[in-house]
C-alpha cells in the first residue's frame, strides 16, 4: 500500500497566478514531399517572401515540398521557416486531421521536403496527449497525473527554447515516442478536458525547485528505474520505487530467445557505440543476474563487461527488449530472454497509475508515489 505520510511531500506552492499559458511547437510530420492544408477564412504568411494574405470561406492550399519544387536547392540545408497557415475558428486541416492553434511548414534541413509543425496553446495540446499516451476514457485521476507529468516534460522544452541538443530547432518537442506523442483536435475527450483544466499551469519540480523532465512509461515491471540507470544522465530528485500496481494489467511477462551470434553482435555494437571497446576473443558468457538489475555482466572473450541494459534494449529493438526489465541465460547454445513490463521505465507508471486511480488514489498520490521526492509548483 502506499503509505499516507509519503503522500504529504508532494506539496504545492504557485510561481505566477498571472502567467499567460504558453504555447508549444510540436513537430507532427517529417520529410513530406507535397502538404495540403485546409480551413475557413484562411490566413497564410510566407515567411521566406514576407508576404501574408487572408482568405474568404473555405479554402485549400497546397505546397510543393519535393524535387519539383524550382525554389528547393536554392533554400538553406538547416530548418527555415517557410509558411505559417491559421484561422480565425481555431482549427486548421491537414490530411483528415483537425489541429487548434496555427500549422507551420519547415525546410528538412536534409533532403528536398518538408517538415510539419503545429504551434498550439499548451492546454490544448495535453487534452490530445492525453488519449495518446494513455486513454481519454480512463478514470480523470490518472489522466490528471499524466497531464502534471506531461505538461512538466514540455514546460521544460520550451524552458530550453527551440536549441536542442546543439541544433538549432523551429520546434520543441516532437509527437513521437521520442519526446511525447500528441494528437489532434477529435482526440479530445471529456476526461482529457477535464484532466488538463483541473491542472492547469501545475508542474512537478525537484527538491531544489529546479525544473527538469518528468519521464512516463506504459508499465513498469514491478520496479521503476532512475534516468541514470537508464540514459546516463542524472536528473534530481529521481528514486527507484517498488511498484505491485501494474501487475495485473497490460503486457504480460515475456520471454524468447536469440541466437547467441546476434548476442555477441549486439554486445560488440554496445561496447563500441558506448564505452569505445569492442568483443574481444570468441563467446559470451553470461553471469547471474536480477531481472531488476539495471546493469548485465557478461564475459565476452576473458574480459568482463559491465553494460547498461538499456543500452543493449537500444540496440536490440523494443520488439525484442520490450523493457529494460530482463534477464539472459544460455540455454542449449541460445540465449533465452526473459522479462516484464513495456517501456524504458522510469518516472510514472501509467498502467500503475491507473490501477491507483482505480483504487480511490487522487492525482496528487499517484505522483507522489512515483515522484517521492518532488513538489507541486503552478507556474501560471
Amino acid at each position: 500500500m502506499i503509505k499516507t505520510g509519503s503522500v504529504a511531500l508532494l506539496f504545492f506552492f504557485s510561481l505566477s497566478l498571472e502567467a499567460a499559458v504558453p504555447s508549444v511547437k510540436v513537430l507532427i510530420a517529417k520529410s513530406l514531399k507535397n502538404i495540403i492544408v485546409e480551413g475557413i477564412d484562411l490566413r497564410k504568411t510566407i515567411h521566406t517572401q514576407k508576404i501574408s494574405q487572408q482568405y474568404s470561406g473555405r479554402k485549400i492550399l497546397s505546397f510543393n515540398c519535393g524535387t519539383q519544387n524550382k525554389n528547393a536547392r536554392s533554400l538553406p540545408k538547416n530548418s527555415l521557416l517557410v509558411a505559417s497557415l491559421s484561422s480565425p475558428t481555431g482549427l486548421v486541416s491537414w490530411g483528415n486531421q483537425k489541429y487548434k492553434g496555427e500549422l507551420q511548414l519547415l525546410t528538412n534541413p536534409k533532403q528536398e521536403s518538408c517538415d510539419l509543425v503545429n504551434l498550439v496553446p499548451m492546454e490544448s495540446y495535453l487534452t490530445t496527449l492525453l488519449s495518446k499516451e494513455m486513454n481519454g476514457t480512463w478514470p480523470v485521476e490518472a489522466l490528471k497525473a499524466q497531464a502534471v507529468a506531461a505538461r512538466t516534460y514540455a514546460y521544460d522544452r520550451i524552458r530550453r527554447g527551440i536549441k536542442v541538443e546543439n541544433e538549432e530547432k523551429l520546434y520543441h518537442l516532437e509527437s513521437s515516442e521520442k519526446d511525447q506523442v500528441s494528437g489532434s483536435y477529435f482526440d479530445a475527450t471529456k476526461n482529457t478536458q477535464v484532466a488538463a483544466k483541473e491542472t492547469e499551469g501545475e508542474i512537478l519540480v525537484g527538491p531544489t525547485g529546479k525544473i527538469a523532465p518528468a519521464f512516463f512509461h506504459s508499465k513498469c515491471g514491478g520496479k521503476t528505474l532512475r534516468p541514470d540507470q537508464v540514459w546516463g544522465g542524472v536528473e534530481e530528485g529521481y528514486r527507484s520505487v517498488n511498484c505491485t500496481f501494474c501487475q495485473s494489467t497490460g503486457m504480460k511477462d515475456w520471454k524468447h530467445q536469440m541466437k547467441g551470434e546476434k548476442l555477441t553482435s549486439m554486445v560488440d555494437q554496445v561496447l563500441k557505440k558506448y564505452y569505445s571497446d569492442q568483443v574481444q576473443g570468441e563467446g559470451i558468457r553470461i553471469m547471474p543476474d536480477s531481472i531488476h538489475n539495471s546493469e548485465i555482466r557478461l564475459y565476452a572473450g576473458d574480459r568482463l563487461h559491465i553494460i547498461k541494459k538499456s543500452y543493449l534494449r537500444n540496440m536490440a529493438g523494443r520488439e525484442t527488449l520490450p523493457s529494460n526489465n530482463f534477464v539472459m541465460q544460455t540455454k542449449n547454445n541460445q540465449i533465452q530472454v526473459e522479462g516484464s513490463g513495456y517501456g524504458h521505465g522510469v518516472g510514472l507508471c501509467q498502467l500503475g497509475a491507473l490501477e491507483l486511480a482505480k483504487r480511490g488514489y487522487d492525482y496528487r498520490q499517484i505522483l507522489s508515489f512515483y515522484f517521492p521526492r518532488h513538489r507541486m509548483r503552478k507556474v501560471y
